[in-house]
């Protein structure tokens, strides 16, 4: 076996089979939330002993008001529920897994070990970061038997068939589903989360001056650990990065506002400012929870992000741009 097959490329024309167009941006968004909220009622029903969050429900509707409610409908991404007792991994795990294991044709190994970089990248970042010891005792590892398997059964016929499971899933529901788009979504997530433990843990050291964090770190943490594979990979060290990519933009933004707690441990403005962020925080996240907030408007912006003509984090990246930077 020395090289692994690619999976054959699926026409995204499928508007005349489905009744509906997924080409069209509105329905596109429409259907993955939709999708995502069927999805996270899996985690409900498949957790034997019901103590995942009651699944999502027509009863819920009345609850639009009430803080956290984006979390209660995209239960797919908190619920954390492994899918079986011997399959150690939550829906979203998995999802981003299989999202990283996708063959480019080359050599088997060099194509495991790319797939290990994508899926793990951000983990392994935080360990190098962190100076935890041999790579042997690195977290990454728990995760590489699943990403060997899926990697053989993503990118192989089933022995003496020539079928490919993941093949058939792409092309039949490709039909009716962003599958790559939700899979993109799951893979954010991870990510997402990694970042903020990240974040949380180097903003908890001592502050500069007594009130201002270490921006400096904090910054560099973030950027290192989100844009993690723009860094090293199996081709080596690399740290030349043309431009700000959106990846990186959303690493600044997620570690600015949790290291002053949303903007309310600046000096001067901080108060004031705390105040106002803290309604709308406490709105949109239960116990006023900053990663679960961020969460939820990265999730909107992902989601409907091109119908909204004005985005405030991009009106204060692009004045510091221009002012300050």
């Amino acid at each position: 076996m020395a090289r692994s097959k690619t999976p054959k490329k699926r026409s995204g024309k499928s508007g005349s089979a489905t009744g509906f167009d997924l080409a069209d941006p509105l329905t596109n968004s429409l259907v993955t939330a939709g999708v995502l909220i069927l999805l996270g009622c899996i985690n409900y029903f498949c957790d034997p002993d019901k103590s995942t969050e009651e699944a999502f429900n027509y009863d819920h509707f009345d609850d639009i008001a009430q803080p956290g409610y984006l979390g209660k409908l995209f239960q797919i991404f908190t619920a954390g529920k492994y899918l079986h007792a011997s399959w150690a991994f939550d829906l979203v795990t998995t999802l981003h897994l299989i999202n990283s294991v996708s063959s480019n044709g080359g050599y088997w190994a060099n194509d495991i070990v790319g797939a290990v970089f994508k899926a793990c990248g951000s983990g392994m970042m935080v360990d190098f970061l962190a100076n935890s010891g041999p790579i042997s005792g690195w977290g990454f590892w728990a995760q590489v038997p699943a990403i060997v398997f899926l990697w053989y059964i993503v990118n192989h016929d089933i022995p003496k068939t020539g079928i490919n499971v993941w093949g058939l899933i792409t092309e039949n529901a490709g039909k009716f589903v962003p599958l790559q788009r939700i899979m993109d979504l799951c893979s954010l997530y991870v990510n997402y989360e990694i970042l903020v433990a990240a974040v949380k843990a180097v903003a908890a050291e001592d502050a500069l001056f007594g009130v201002i964090p270490q921006f400096s770190k904090v910054m560099f943490t973030a950027v290192a650990v989100h844009c993690a594979t723009d860094f090293f990979n199996q081709d080596g060290f690399n740290f030349s990065i043309s431009g700000c990519s959106e990846t990186a933009e959303r690493a600044v933004i997620v570690a600015f506002w949790i290291a002053t707690a949303g903007l309310s441990t600046l000096p001067v403005v901080g108060s004031p400012l705390g105040q106002v962020t803290g309604k709308v925080v406490g709105q949109v996240a239960v116990n006023g929870d900053h990663a679960a907030f961020l969460w939820a408007m990265i999730l909107v912006n992902e989601l409907a992000g091109e119908f909204i003509p004005v985005k405030p984090h991009r009106l204060v990246t692009d004045f510091l741009t221009e002012h300050l930077l």
